[in-house]
């Protein structure tokens, strides 16, 4: 059978590498970087080098895949004034976002995975409500709020022009394989790099499905999102735990201070 071919945008980034590293023996990689090409490319990966703001730019580097899992966003804006943030929000996440879509349905790509976030429901988190994704969005951020526009994009091209959109609401995500602090359990904010690349996989794999919300996090986070749809829908079983018992005894000092 012919190897699908999966474009990933933003690939320098730690998801983007992450998803290099755990979907390279599955898919052909084509990989889109802004300017900087890590070291770490291997020799049958693909390499285009642009920004997702550009849309001529993206109607080429999308053509012949049959994938896109779309990751890229504005650079690191922590820190940064408000109105500076909004703007980037604007003219690279939303714009960008277009673009792939767009590109996506003039290139007859089938399958477009949106890397949203779980601060597409923020604040139910601030206030203790456990999040399922049939729940109206409540960000907590510009950031978050631009995410939701690229979910209600996605689902409007899922249903007007019958692209497959999978919006994965990804919660902490350090591309370590331990969560990096202490979480209690039912609490954990952790997704694991082999937990997201299954993630991906499966909404790439699942068929009779074309559109899907799913909460992008390992076990050990019940009390704070329901991920019953990816279970049921995508056959989803995270293998990692954020809040194991081995975890918490290595950042115990953190929890107590």
């Amino acid at each position: 059978m012919k190897r699908k071919k999966v474009l990933i945008t933003g690939a320098a980034g730690t998801v983007g590498t992450a998803l290099r590293k755990h979907l390279r023996d599955r898919y052909d990689l084509r990989l889109l970087f802004h300017s900087r090409v890590p070291d770490d490319i291997a020799p049958e990966d693909e390499i285009a080098i642009s920004d997702v703001a550009n849309y001529a730019a993206m109607i080429e580097v999308t053509e012949g895949v049959d994938v896109i899992v779309h990751l890229a966003l504005a650079g690191a804006l922590h820190g940064r004034p408000r109105a500076e943030i909004a703007q980037q929000t604007f003219d690279v996440d939303m714009k960008g976002t277009y673009h792939i879509y767009e590109a996506a349905r003039v290139n007859k790509v089938s399958t477009v995975i949106y890397a949203s976030t779980n601060h597409v429901t923020g604040i139910n988190e601030q206030l203790g409500i456990r999040s399922h994704p049939d729940m109206p969005v409540r960000p907590d951020s510009i950031y978050g709020a631009g995410k939701a526009f690229g979910e209600a994009l996605g689902r409007y091209y899922a249903d007007v022009h019958g692209l497959r959109v999978f919006c994965l609401r990804i919660a902490n995500f350090n591309g370590k394989d331990e969560p990096g602090r202490y979480y209690e359990p039912g609490k954990s904010r952790w997704l694991s790099p082999r937990d997201l690349a299954q993630l991906v996989w499966r909404c790439i794999e699942t068929e009779g499905l074309n559109w899907g919300i799913f909460y992008g996090v390992s076990r050990g986070a019940e009390e704070k999102w329901d991920i019953a749809n990816a279970r049921e829908l995508l056959g989803y079983e995270p293998q990692d735990d954020g809040s194991e018992e081995r975890f918490r005894r290595m950042y115990a000092g953190e929890a107590q201070s």
